[in-house]
C-alpha cells in the first residue's frame, strides 16, 4: 500500500510539523526521500521523492536558476518538500516566497519544520514506512555513507572534518557522540563535556544486528554507551563513543554509525600520513641539533626552522621508556606503546618541541621568565603521574622515566643539555638508593650533586679508583662466588644499620642477615662504628653504581 504525505503529517510523529501549501493534494504516493545537497539535484533523483531542504545550496543562485532547478524538480514529479528556514535564508533573492508561489501553482505539498527538528529522525522514519526493512537498511546506508562522506570532500570543512563529522552523525542517531584518545581523554565531543572516558566494570562486548568489522563494547551508567574502537592503520587507536541520552539506537542508527567510523578511519590515515612526514622533517633536524652535528650557517638555518633563539635559556628533557634488548630489537608491540606515550607527551605539552627517534622520546624546553628549576621538575612530576596512570590503564609494564639536562644558554650548548638528560636516566637507580627513594622517577641533573665531578671520567676502571678497597674486595668477593654482599651492605646503611630492618627489607631472616654482615666485616674490614668510614662506603656505593653505567 502506497504511503503518502497526508499519512505523515496524520502520524504525529513530528509535533512541529505544519502544513504550509496545498491541502487538497496530500494523496500523492511518496517514492523515496532525500535531501537537497547540491543546487542540481534534480539528475539524481528516480522521481515521486520527499525532499528536505534549507535552501541554503540556492543561496547566490539568480532567481531564474533557481525557477530553472524548480521546474526540473517538478518533472521528476516530487511528492512535497519539507522546509528548515535558515537562520542565513535572507538573500537578495527571496528563495522560500519563490518555492512558495511555485508550489502552490503547481499542487505540490510545503510543510515546514521547526530550525531544531533534524532531517534524518524523519528520513528514518519515512524509509521504514514506504520499504521492507532489508531494503530500507540498504538505502539508508547509502545515504549516510554519501552524506558523512562529502565532509572530507567538502572543501569548506576540510580544515577539521572530525567535529564535522561528529555533529552530523549526532543529528542522525538523535543522541550525542564523543571522540576519546587511546589514553581516554576526550578529543572531540558534540557536548560541553570534554572530561575524561571511563570504562565501567560492567563493559561488555556488544555485537549490533548488522555485518560490521569494527568492535563494539556496551556499558551502562547514568545512560547505556556505545563504543566502537577505531584502529588507524595498526598504531593508532580512539573510541568513538555514542551516549544514549535522547532515544534507544536503532537497527538504521548502526548503518550511519559504520559509516562514520570508517570515514574517520579514513580521514585519521591522512592526518597521521601528514603528520608522520612533518614529524620525521623535524625529527631529522632536532636529532641533528642535539647530537651536535650542525655547525655555522646549518645550526642558525636549522634554529629558525624550529624558532629557537640564540638568547634564550633550554633545557632538554629525555623521556625512558623501553630498554632495547641485547640485540637492540624492539617487538611492533612496543614500539607501537612508545608512539602512544609520545602521543600523550604531546597532548600535555602541545607547545614543546618533541622529538622521537625510535624508543627515545625528547623534548627541547625553553625556560620561561621566573620560571624555576624546581618548579619545572614539579611539572614533569605532574606529567609524569598522567602518563604512568595511562600506562597501567593499559596493563603494560613500561619503566617510564623522566631526565632533565642542564640549562644551557642558547640552542648552540643544546648537545650538553642532551647529552645531560641521557646520562641522568643511566644513573636513576644511583639517585634512588642516594636519596633513599626507590620511587624517584623524574630527576634533573643537578640531583647528582658533588658526584657531577666524577661524571666527566669515562673510563670505568678509572672511576672505580675512587671506590674504597673495602668495596673493591666485596665486589671481586661477589662477582667470584655471586654473592649478595654489596646489597646487604647497602640494605643495612639504607636502614640506619638496623640489621632487623634490613632483613625484613631484602626477605631474609634475622641469622642470614647476621651471617652476611659478619662476613663483610671478615673480608673487607669495614669498622661500621666510625662515620667517616661510613660515609666513604656510603659514596662508594654512589660511585659504584656510576662505574657500571660505563
Amino acid at each position: 500500500m502506497a504511503y503518502t504525505v497526508k499519512q505523515l503529517l496524520e502520524s504525529k510523529q513530528f509535533p512541529d510539523m505544519r502544513l504550509v501549501i496545498c491541502k487538497e493534494n496530500l494523496n500523492q504516493e511518496i517514492k523515496g526521500i532525500r535531501i537537497i545537497e547540491i543546487e542540481d539535484m534534480e539528475r539524481y533523483l528516480t522521481g515521486g521523492e520527499l525532499l528536505l531542504t534549507n535552501m541554503k545550496v540556492y543561496f547566490g543562485e539568480t532567481e531564474r536558476e533557481f525557477r530553472k532547478h524548480l521546474n526540473e524538480l517538478e518533472k521528476k514529479q516530487v511528492s512535497g518538500f519539507i522546509i528548515k528556514q535558515h537562520p542565513d535564508m535572507v538573500q537578495k533573492v527571496n528563495y522560500y516566497d519563490i518555492l512558495l508561489k511555485f508550489c502552490s501553482e503547481r499542487n505540490i505539498p510545503v510543510i515546514e519544520i521547526s530550525e531544531d527538528e533534524y532531517y534524518w529522525g524523519i528520513i528514518k522514519y519515512v524509509i521504514l514506512q514506504i520499504y521492507d526493512e532489508n531494503i530500507a537498511r540498504l538505502i539508508y546506508f547509502k545515504l549516510t555513507h554519501d552524506n558523512i562522506s562529502n565532509m572530507l570532500l567538502d572543501g569548506e570543512n576540510f580544515e577539521d572534518p572530525t567535529k564535522n563529522i561528529l555533529f552530523l552523525l549526532s543529528s542522525m542517531i538523535g543522541n550525542p557522540v564523543a571522540l576519546y584518545y587511546s589514553n581516554l581523554t576526550c578529543c572531540a565531543s558534540t557536548t560541553q563535556d570534554l572530561s575524561d572516558f571511563v570504562f565501567e566494570k560492567n563493559v561488555e562486548k556488544y555485537k549490533p544486528d548488522i555485518v560490521t568489522r569494527f568492535e563494539y563494547k556496551k556499558q551502562r551508567k547514568e545512560h547505556t554507551q556505545y563504543i566502537t574502537k577505531i584502529h588507524v592503520l595498526g598504531r593508532v587507536e580512539v573510541y568513538l563513543v555514542v551516549t544514549e541520552v535522547n532515544m534507544p539506537l536503532t537497527i538504521l542508527d548502526y548503518m550511519a554509525l559504520e559509516n562514520a567510523v570508517f570515514t574517520l578511519q579514513y580521514s585519521f590515515m591522512g592526518t597521521y600520513a601528514q603528520n608522520q612526514i612533518e614529524k620525521k622533517y623535524q625529527r631529522d633536524i632536532g636529532y641533528s641539533l642535539l647530537n651536535g652535528l650542525l655547525t655555522g650557517d646549518e645550526l642558525s638555518k636549522a634554529a629558525r626552522m624550529l624558532k629557537l633563539k640564540d638568547t634564550a635559556q633550554y633545557c632538554v628533557v629525555s623521556f625512558h621508556t623501553i630498554s632495547s634488548n641485547s640485540e637492540d630489537y624492539y617487538t611492533k608491540e612496543e614500539l607501537e606503546e612508545i608512539g602512544v606515550i609520545e602521543g600523550e607527551i604531546q597532548r600535555l605539552l602541545p607547545d614543546e618541541h618533541i622529538y622521537r627517534n625510535l624508543n627515545q622520546i625528547v623534548c627541547i624546553h625553553e625556560i620561561k621568565s621566573g620560571e624555576t628549576q624546581a618548579g619545572f621538575r614539579e611539572e614533569m612530576e605532574k606529567l609524569y603521574q598522567t602518563v604512568q596512570k595511562q600506562i597501567f590503564h593499559r596493563n603494560k609494564t613500561t619503566d617510564f622515566q623522566i631526565g632533565i639536562g642542564s640549562i644551557v644558554n642558547g640552542y648552540g650548548d643544546l648537545k650538553k643539555s642532551f647529552k645531560d638528560s641521557k646520562k641522568i636516566i643511566d644513573y636513576m637507580d644511583m639517585i634512588r638508593y642516594l636519596y633513599g627513594d626507590k620511587n624517584i622517577s623524574v630527576a634533573d641533573f643537578s640531583k647528582l650533586g658533588f658526584f657531577q665531578i666524577f661524571e666527566k671520567i669515562k673510563s670505568r676502571d678509572e672511576l672505580m679508583e675512587y671506590v674504597p678497597e673495602s668495596l673493591v674486595k666485596l665486589y671481586r668477593h661477589d662477582k667470584e662466588h655471586d654473592g649478595e654482599l654489596i646489597e646487604t651492605l647497602q640494605a643495612y646503611l639504607d636502614c640506619d644499620k638496623s640489621a632487623n630492618k634490613a632483613a625484613e627489607k631484602l626477605y631474609v631472616n634475622y641469622r642470614t642477615l647476621s651471617s652476611r654482615l659478619k662476613k663483610i666485616k671478615d673480608i673487607s674490614g669495614i669498622d661500621f662504628k666510625n662515620s667517616a668510614e661510613m660515609l666513604a662506603v656510603r659514596n662508594g656505593i654512589v660511585l659504584f653504581k656510576m662505574a657500571e653505567t660505563l
